[in-house]
């Protein structure tokens, strides 16, 4: 047999449609937060603008629960790539033509099965929240596809949502806004040399969704406290282009404490090294600098007494 698919291979392709759902709700938030440069309040056009979003929502989420599917398609076949063939032997492509018998020609499992399939061969079932989340967003996903429902509601922030918790549920171990910048870094726009500005582009939207969220959502998916004060990330800084400034305040004190010299990152999702040290700019409150001496308040670069 030929062309076998291997986990990874629905791994990737699952998380490019996470990224390609992610773009179309991440330039919807983008957008109408730079209504002001279109002549626009925001809060006065908020109603239509996202009556008028409705089906590029409704297809963002459709999006989520396809990549969903073939993750779960993913882990399956870490278990064994043949047990996603559903058709009996006599409905297989036959082996006796002189040809070789490509996975691609097998009928594999429907999307209502995946999850069974996965709790009778794994070590360990799905999560409960994880496949009541997953049959309510295919619920809605068939809704959408599959009819013209002129009652369904479909919010930007239940898209987010939806795909944050579908990511961290499926990969614990990574984080999201880091898989962003990866998929930038190797986008088509990045042969033009727009990955330069991939950096920026990770911290506005994760800016504009830390806004969006509530504080638990945040916490969950992103791993800082709303409500803590925020710092300019000295990493994310330095890797991002700054002809046009760059104010993204997205790290936070990690643990949170006068004396604490951890600064965590959700964007690199890194932790870094600061010196508590004031910043001798005029009106800045900063006292936390980077390693290198710049303020991670104002980006000014001198530094005096130490506190």
């Amino acid at each position: 047999m030929i062309d076998i698919p291997t986990a990874n291979d629905f791994f990737i392709s699952g998380k490019e449609l996470f990224d390609f759902s992610w773009e179309i709700v991440a330039k919807l938030l983008g957008d109408i937060d730079d209504a002001e440069y279109y002549g626009e309040n925001s809060e006065e056009v908020s109603d239509s603008y996202w009556a008028a979003a409705k089906r590029r929502l409704t297809t963002a989420l459709s999006i989520t629960q396809q990549g969903v599917e073939l993750i779960l398609k993913g882990k399956i076949a870490e278990i064994s790539p043949y047990l996603l063939i559903v058709d009996p032997p006599s409905k297989w492509p036959s082996p006796y033509d002189g040809k070789a018998v490509s996975f691609l020609d097998f009928r594999t499992v429907d999307a209502q099965d995946l999850i069974r399939v996965i709790d009778t061969f794994a070590d360990e079932p799905m999560p409960s929240d994880f496949v009541e989340q997953f049959h309510q967003l295919r619920e809605k996903r068939n809704r959408i596809m599959h009819s013209v429902d002129k009652k369904l509601v479909v919010n930007v922030t239940e898209v987010v949502e939806s795909l944050l918790f579908m990511h961290k549920s499926l990969f614990p171990e990574e984080n999201w806004a880091s898989v962003r910048l990866r998929f930038l870094d190797v986008s088509p726009e990045s042969e033009l040399g727009a990955n330069e500005y991939s950096r920026n582009i990770v911290c506005r939207e994760i800016s504009l969704v830390i806004e969006l969220l509530k504080p638990s959502k945040v916490k969950t998916y992103l791993g800082i406290d709303k409500k803590q004060r925020r710092y300019i990330c000295p990493a994310c800084y330095d890797e991002a282009n700054k002809d046009q400034g760059f104010e993204y305040y997205l790290a936070v004190l990690k643990p949170k404490g006068p004396d604490s010299n951890k600064l965590y990152c959700p964007i690199c999702n890194s932790t870094h090294t600061v010196v508590r040290q004031i910043c001798k700019e005029k009106n800045c409150p900063g006292n936390v600098m980077s390693e290198e001496g710049y303020c991670l308040t104002c980006c000014g670069d001198s530094l005096v007494s130490q506190r």
